[in-house]
């Protein structure tokens, strides 16, 4: 697969992904727990900083850290999904958003935001 920044300074990140179980009530499909989720290795892909936010609540103090990460094209990432990187486990917030070139149509890489929440 072809990475969006080389591997000597891009960072692998790992794509966390619960998988679907039947529920043994309802019979219906829902997801599964963190424990045995997914994983798929992404590389060359960059981890840049967003946002910090600490939102005034009486009940609780936290710190909201956002970051965006960087990768190749077409990267298989959800929503749903979980981020493992050197700088620790995130939430994916958002699809990914994929650029491109409007004149050649050149595909260099996708976007997609993650979130931790700590506190």
């Amino acid at each position: 697969m072809w990475s969006m920044f080389p591997l000597a300074n891009g960072e692998t990140v790992a794509r966390l992904r619960r998988k679907l179980v039947t529920d043994p009530y309802s019979g219906e499909a829902t997801m599964g727990t963190w424990a045995d989720a997914d994983e798929l290795s992404i590389e060359g892909c960059a981890v840049a900083p967003s946002s910090t936010n600490e939102p005034i609540n009486s009940n609780r103090q936290m710190v909201i850290t956002t970051m965006s990460v960087y990768g190749p094209a077409d990267m298989d990432v959800q929503a749903a999904d979980r981020i493992r990187s050197r700088s620790g486990l995130w939430e994916v917030t958002g699809d990914n958003a994929a650029w491109l070139n409007p004149f050649t149509g050149w595909r260099p890489g996708d976007e997609f935001p993650v979130k931790k929440v700590t506190g």
